[in-house]
C-alpha cells in the first residue's frame, strides 16, 4: 500500500510540474513579461512545499486535528490546479495551431478565470446553502396507519467541516418544526474522526433527535479509521464516546440490529447495519444479524451508509422495501443538463444521489449529505435535508 502511495504522489508531482510549466508558457504568450517567471514558479514551489508537508510527509494527514489548515490548503490547491490545467490545454492547442496560439491562450485564460470564480462561489456561498427535498414514495403493502408517514433523512454531517460556519445546521434546526417528522433517520458520518467534534452542537442534535422517534447508524468516518491513535484503547474510547453522545441526544444507534416502530396496531421495522463498502472502505455490516426477528412480510426500512451495499447485497436478494444511504456527497459538484441533476460521481458509482427503484417495489434513496469532505465546496450540489413521505396505494391482502 505504501509503495502504491509513493508511486501515486511521485506521478502527481511530476504531472503538477508539467502543468505548471505549460500554464506558464500560455501566460507568457499573452503577457510577454518574463519577469513573471519568479512570481509564477515561487507560487508553484510554495504549493509543492505544502503538498509534501501536509500529505506526503509520513503520518501528517493521519495525525492532524487541524481541519481548518487542510480545508484552506485543499481549496487553494484545487483552484490552482483547475486554473493551470485549463491554461495547459490552451497552450497545447496553440502548439498545433501556431498562428492562433494567442487566441487559444486568451480562451484558456477566460475559461480558467471563470472556473476560479465558480470554485470560490462554491466555497463561500454554495457550501453554506441547504435544500429541503420532499419526495413521495408509493408502496403496495404499506401498513394502513403509515400512510402519509413522514421521514426526515439526513446524512454525512461531517461536523469537522463546519469550522467557519454553522449556517446549515442552524437552518436544519429551524426546519424541524415546519417539517414535523414522524421519524428521524441519520445514515452515518456524523463526524470526520473524533467524538469531540460534537462539542457545541449538543442542543442542535438533541432537538433533532427529540423531534420524533430517531435512529442513526455509523459511516466509514465514524470509526476513527482515518487517524493514527496512540493505542487501540484510545481509538475504542473515541468510538464509544461517539456512540454514547448520539444516544444521549436521543438517537437509537443501530449496529447490525433492528427496531419495530408502531402506529396503533400497525408496525414497520427500521433496520440499521454498520458500514459496508467496496474496498478500501470497511465491511462491517452483518445483514443476517440485523434481520434477526424481523418477519418476512414486515415493511422494512434499511439504513446503510454506502449505497454500494444496496446494489451488492440487498437489491434482488432481500425483501426490503426502502433503503436509505448517503456517503457519495454527489461529489459536492453537480450540473443539470436539460434540467436533469447529474454528478460526475456517476462515473464511479451509478447510485450517486436521489431515488432508485428495483423490480417494482424496492427503493433506494441516496442523500447527498450536509457537510463536506476533501474539497471545501458545494457547487450546484447543496447540502440536503430529505423529507420522504410514505404513501399507501393498495389495501393489505387478507
Amino acid at each position: 500500500m505504501r509503495s502504491f502511495q509513493f508511486v501515486f504522489w511521485i506521478t502527481f508531482l511530476f504531472i503538477y510540474i508539467l502543468i505548471s510549466l505549460s500554464s506558464y508558457r500560455a501566460t507568457l504568450n499573452l503577457i510577454g513579461k518574463k519577469n513573471l517567471k519568479g512570481i509564477f514558479f515561487s507560487w508553484s514551489a510554495l504549493i509543492l512545499f505544502f503538498m509534501v508537508a501536509l500529505y506526503i510527509w509520513p503520518g501528517n494527514i493521519r495525525n492532524t486535528e487541524n481541519y481548518a489548515l487542510y480545508f484552506i490548503f485543499n481549496g487553494i490547491l484545487f483552484i490552482d490546479l483547475c486554473f493551470k490545467l485549463l491554461l495547459s490545454f490552451s497552450y497545447l492547442g496553440g502548439l498545433f495551431l501556431q498562428k492562433r496560439k494567442e487566441i487559444f491562450s486568451w480562451f484558456g485564460m477566460i475559461i480558467s478565470a471563470g472556473m476560479v470564480i465558480l470554485l470560490l462561489q462554491g466555497i463561500f456561498v454554495g457550501k453554506n446553502n441547504s435544500e429541503v427535498k420532499s419526495i413521495d414514495i408509493k408502496f403496495n403493502e404499506l401498513p394502513e396507519r403509515f400512510d402519509n408517514y413522514k421521514i426526515l433523512h439526513i446524512s454525512d454531517v461531517h461536523l469537522g467541516s463546519f469550522i467557519f460556519s454553522k449556517k446549515i445546521l442552524q437552518d436544519l434546526k429551524k426546519q424541524i418544526t415546519a417539517i414535523a417528522p414522524d421519524l428521524v433517520l441519520m445514515t452515518g458520518d456524523l463526524v470526520n474522526n473524533f467524538f469531540y467534534e460534537l462539542d457545541g452542537y449538543e442542543e442542535i442534535f438533541s432537538e433533532i433527535a427529540q423531534s420524533a422517534v430517531s435512529f442513526s447508524i455509523l459511516g466509514n468516518h465514524d470509526y476513527g479509521n482515518y487517524s493514527n491513535w496512540d493505542s487501540d484503547v484510545d481509538k475504542k474510547n473515541n468510538f464509544d464516546s461517539l456512540i454514547l453522545a448520539q444516544e444521549r441526544f436521543g438517537f437509537n444507534v443501530l449496529r447490525n440490529e433492528n427496531c419495530v416502530v408502531k402506529e396503533g396496531n400497525d408496525s414497520i421495522y427500521v433496520i440499521g447495519v454498520e458500514n459496508w463498502g467496496h474496498p478500501p472502505f470497511p465491511q462491517y455490516a452483518d445483514m443476517e444479524k440485523a434481520l434477526e426477528g424481523v418477519p418476512e412480510n414486515a415493511f422494512k426500512v434499511l439504513l446503510s451508509h454506502d449505497p454500494a451495499h444496496w446494489d451488492s447485497d440487498v437489491k434482488g436478494k432481500k425483501n426490503i422495501e426502502l433503503t436509505l444511504s448517503g456517503h457519495t456527497h454527489g461529489l459536492q459538484w453537480g450540473i443539470k443538463p436539460a434540467g436533469i441533476p447529474f454528478s460526475f460521481s456517476y462515473l464511479v458509482r451509478k447510485n450517486w444521489g436521489g431515488l432508485y427503484k428495483w423490480n417494482g417495489n424496492s427503493y433506494l434513496y441516496v442523500n447527498s449529505g450536509l457537510g463536506t469532505v476533501g474539497a471545501p465546496w458545494r457547487i450546484d450540489m447543496p447540502a440536503e435535508i430529505t423529507v420522504i413521505t410514505l404513501k399507501r396505494i393498495k389495501v393489505d391482502r387478507e
